[in-house]
């Protein structure tokens, strides 16, 4: 893999001038993830494992694209964003023009329980990273199970922020194995959400969260 040209504290940068949701929706639990901890997460996939360089990547609940877009600079091959809601896609496609990167990114309106791809139409060669930051389950309990078997069906390998608890590890594990793949690693992590909605009582808020690798069984 060839050096990354652009420097990590950078990306923190162009990602935390990007814009956010302007009227985010409870019932999709549209949590922006912060800047650093998008990028953490993507450097983590492409320095540690090589699964960002020259791979597909599907965004599932893209939102307004912080982890496509991390993705672009760290020469991700194609970028499907894929996301239910038309504002936040709206969003996505300022950022996209504002960087310049319509040729990598490519936004898709759908809902995930619709969504199908057919991998014999792709170049052989080409892998499917898929990353993603799916709904917690705080409105709808195991609202991320939708996202964790669609991306069962179309990737090669699997990165997924999910709420730290031993529950959901043993949940995730669980589920990947009804599946025939297995978790490969969890990173624990510090995301830092702002507030965005009218109940929140703190400006910023530490969540401890689970970034899981899972990769299929041989």
């Amino acid at each position: 893999m060839e050096e990354i040209k652009i420097r990590k504290k950078d990306l923190i940068n162009i990602i935390q001038n990007v814009e956010s949701f302007i009227n985010p929706k409870i019932q999709l639990e549209q949590y922006a993830i912060d800047a650093i901890c998008a990028v953490d997460i993507i450097f983590f996939a492409g320095f540690e494992f090589d699964d960002i360089e020259d791979k597909m990547i599907l965004d599932l609940g893209s939102g307004t694209g912080k982890l496509s877009i991390a993705s672009a600079f760290l020469k991700a091959h194609t970028i499907l964003s894929i996301d239910i809601d038309i504002d936040a896609l709206n969003i996505l496609k300022r950022n996209i023009s504002s960087l310049n990167l319509e040729n990598i990114i490519f936004p898709l309106g759908c809902n995930l329980e619709n969504l199908e791809l057919r991998k014999n139409i792709l170049p052989k060669d080409l892998k499917l990273t898929t990353i993603m930051n799916p709904p917690f389950g705080v409105q709808k309990e195991h609202a991320d199970k939708m996202f964790l078997k669609k991306a069962f069906s179309i990737s090669h390998v699997i990165y997924s922020i999910h709420v730290a608890s031993k529950k959901v590890q043993k949940f995730v594990s669980n589920y990947a194995n009804q599946h025939d793949w297995k978790v490969d690693y969890i990173l624990p992590y510090n995301m830092v959400l702002d507030k965005i909605f009218p109940f929140h009582t703190k400006l910023k808020k530490k969540i401890n969260v689970d970034v899981y690798r899972i990769i299929k069984r041989k």
